[in-house]
């Protein structure tokens, strides 16, 4: 098969859930959100988030505002450029996303804003690109964080791990630049293992066991991304097993109903969230002023970061059975 049969065929499985907006004969602006990867209940609610934002402008405005979610399959850089690549010939009027790697994200960015077409970066940024703006928490700052709460848990001293994703996106080695950091502090604390999980459920869930057959004795991990707390209670029985014995402490990023399950029955320590109905909401808005008034926007928007203990998991779990998450949470 060639490879516009291929992509053709990709585009239409993701885009098919988001079909045009119906005709009303007002001028129509159609606002592309990328996202790394199907599957992912970060993005699903930040897709969530883009579609409520695209009615809203819709029914104030002067225009009909279609928007597309599209991505790849899998967290694939190649598919994501083509991705891009495909909406920049359908001449979208404007592109959020989230880049899988910050280089090869560069080129598609760089050919849709020559063709006319504004675009910003949100969880993920390619800064050598032409975005006009990037969305996100300080990744950085989220991985300082992770080694703060890990070590207050654990005390100053024992071998810690940490789970990440894709290898080179950016967002993602922020945060391990962050933790690596934060853990310079403490030098009888020893980072053992670093496992890629390429965002895949069971490559996690794998790794997280292979660590802790190899490290009976660690007493910390870090996860830098939520992918094998997905997995069905028992997949991981050494971590498991070690966690409720209270030898093992776990921060992870995210705050999603089941990592908030977790952390309430004790398998978590604390948890580190971002913006996701934000990524869509506030991205969409960001894209329609940018081409509807020309707004100027910082090079960096920081949402700031949700941190979540045994103190207040019972209001975010509240903000997610209510679709609210404008509410402040009380103090960790």
């Amino acid at each position: 098969m060639n490879r516009l049969w291929t992509l053709g065929i990709l585009v239409i499985v993701l885009l098919a859930a988001c079909g045009p907006v119906a005709g009303s004969g007002r001028p129509k602006i159609t606002i592309a959100w990328v996202h790394k990867s199907l599957g992912n209940p970060v993005f699903d609610l930040g897709s969530q988030g883009a579609q409520a934002k695209a009615r809203e402008l819709s029914a104030s405005g002067p225009y009909d505002v279609e928007l597309i979610t599209a991505g790849p399959v899998s967290a694939d850089a190649v598919e994501q450029a083509r991705v891009i690549g495909d909406l920049i010939a359908r001449q979208v009027s404007g592109i959020a996303v989230s880049c899988n790697d910050p280089t090869a994200c560069v080129d598609p960015i760089n050919r849709a804003v020559a063709a006319g077409i504004p675009v910003m970066t949100w969880d993920s940024d390619a800064p050598d690109s032409r975005r006009f703006t990037y969305l996100a928490i300080d990744n950085y700052q989220a991985g300082w964080e992770a080694a703060r709460l890990l070590v207050d848990a654990i005390g100053p001293q024992g071998k810690v791990a940490m789970l990440t994703g894709v290898p080179g996106a950016l967002n993602l080695e922020e945060r391990a630049r962050g933790f690596r950091d934060g853990l310079a502090a403490y030098p009888d604390v020893a980072l053992v293992a670093t496992v890629f999980s390429n965002e895949d459920i069971s490559r996690g869930v794998q790794g997280v066991e292979e660590v802790m057959q190899a490290h009976s004795d660690l007493r910390g991990w870090f996860f830098v991304g939520m992918w094998p707390l997905f997995a069905d209670r028992g997949s991981m029985p050494l971590w498991e097993a070690a966690t409720q014995a209270g030898t093992l402490k776990t921060v992870a990023l995210d705050t999603l109903p089941v990592e908030l399950n977790l952390l309430r029955d004790g398998y978590l320590t604390a948890l580190i969230g971002q913006k996701y109905w934000g990524w869509g909401y506030d991205s969409v808005q960001i894209v329609y002023d940018r081409i509807v008034h020309g707004t100027s926007y910082p090079p960096f928007i920081d949402t700031g970061l949700d941190i979540v203990t045994a103190n207040n998991v019972d209001a975010m779990i509240r903000s997610w059975e209510t679709n609210d998450f404008q509410t402040p949470l009380p103090p960790p």
